[in-house]
């Protein structure tokens, strides 16, 4: 089969390599818009600085798509349009409505439309999937990409372009995890996502939470800002304690060596998928909107991982407090943060009640004291109270039966506890903490 390649970019010497190595594939073709690289190529390889040249030349029976993220949906429209078959570089879109419309394109036209999802021909993640244990047994599964983005990227800067890659670590290393875990535990609905560490829009790292479709829960952690080297693996942990582990890099020594292995892979894949013909369906659109739905659950959250919202904030004990009851019937307010002034003074209240609605009562009590906040804050539910390096308990709500003289922050502890408990002192400072 005769291959083209468009677009040279960091990822493309394995592609090319890769064909190199197959005695079935001839790179006959290659589009860039740096004139330099393309002087780098094997005689005899036609050369384009526009793709659409290359798709016209007659030259080629498939190509390989490395292209900057929002490029690959009009380049490889263009290509199955013609009648190419393409092997896209994932993500196979940024939107998941041009993912599915490629896939109408490649049904009209019996053209393949093929995702290269490397890892998926990883020898470890292979070896995992053949092994995996009774899926009774499993208790949940954790996918790890961890790696410094910078180490990776050489001079393609689009990376980190929230406009051209479409995000950060979600949409750029969740395709290979999440296509990695498929192999290995089968389809995955997602239900939870958080991104952090952003940085002019792009997302550093991220917890995506999905199920399969008999309910083992499934962990995604990625990651771009290791200090050195990479984590890539999947762990399986069992109902009895053990694990069965899968580490992507183990016995690749040398930096990106196991990419060569998988990419061969990728090749000889999508020659089977040509040969499967309409038959096969890729799974790029699947992980696309996997995806689409974790920018759109994470990107909708108040919270973001590994930045702090607000500062860490001192009150006073201005009056101490110490007895406690059972019986004391405050109710849950229903807001989830109140605005503090700097000077108010609030009555902190510890409680063993677990008061989730608006309206729950609150009978067990202890009283801590009334403490003045050393500046203006926001305090909100979720927050810790600290008391030198001894976590007192978690804000779980405000009760105003004394509004607007003062609120009562309910602090939830393991056990009731009074300002003599914590041999607390007028004047003493407590601290409230952003929950990590």
């Amino acid at each position: 089969m005769r291959i083209g390649i468009i677009g040279l970019g960091v990822i493309s010497p394995y592609f090319l390599r890769a064909v190199d190595e197959d005695d079935q594939l001839e790179l006959t073709a290659a589009c860039d818009l740096d004139r330099a690289k393309l002087d780098r190529l094997p005689a005899g390889v036609a050369t384009f600085t526009d793709h659409r040249e290359l798709i016209a030349s007659g030259l080629v029976d498939g190509v390989v798509v490395t292209l900057p993220n929002d490029l690959h949906a009009p380049v490889v429209a263009a290509a199955l349009t013609a009648g190419i078959h393409v092997a896209c570089e994932k993500p196979l879109t940024v939107a998941a409505a041009d993912a599915r419309e490629l896939a109408a394109i490649a049904e009209r036209t019996g053209s393949t439309l093929f995702t290269a999802f490397h890892r998926r021909y990883n020898s470890h993640v292979l070896a995992l999937a053949a092994r995996l244990p009774d899926r009774t047994r499993i208790e949940r599964v954790v996918g790890r990409y961890h790696e410094r983005i910078e180490e990776h990227t050489g001079n393609d800067r689009w990376y980190l372009d929230r406009d051209r890659c479409g995000g950060g670590c979600v949409i750029d290393n969740g395709p290979n995890a999440l296509d990695a875990l498929r192999q290995v535990v089968g389809e995955l609905t997602l239900t939870d996502a958080t991104i952090g560490d952003v940085r002019g829009g792009v997302e550093f790292c991220a917890e995506l939470e999905l199920r399969t479709g008999d309910g083992i829960p499934v962990t995604v952690e990625l990651d771009w800002a290791l200090p050195t080297g990479e984590v890539k693996d999947i762990t399986v942990h069992l109902k009895d304690g053990s694990t069965v582990h899968a580490d992507m890099l183990a016995g690749y020594e040398g930096f990106k060596s196991s990419l060569d292995h998988e990419y061969r892979g990728i090749m000889a894949d999508f020659r089977s998928a040509v040969a499967a013909g309409p038959a096969r369906i890729d799974d790029g659109p699947v992980v696309v909107e996997l995806v689409e739905q974790a920018y759109r659950t994470a990107r909708s959250k108040e919270r973001r991982l590994r930045m702090p919202a607000k500062e860490p904030v001192g009150a006073h004990l201005v009056k101490l407090l110490f007895h406690r009851r059972d019986d004391r019937g405050m109710s849950l307010s229903p807001w989830g943060s109140r605005c503090v002034r700097a000077g108010d003074v609030h009555e902190l209240v510890t409680t063993t009640d677990h008061p989730s609605a608006p309206g729950d009562r609150i009978d067990a009590v202890g009283f801590l004291g009334f403490a003045e906040f050393t500046r203006a804050t926001v305090l909100e539910r979720g927050d810790q109270l600290w008391l030198g390096e001894r976590l007192i308990g978690v804000v779980v709500g405000f009760d105003e039966c004394h509004a607007p003289n003062h609120y009562n922050v309910l602090i939830h502890s393991d056990r009731l506890l009074t300002a003599e408990d914590l041999d607390l002192s007028a004047g003493d400072l407590v601290v409230f903490k952003e929950s990590t």
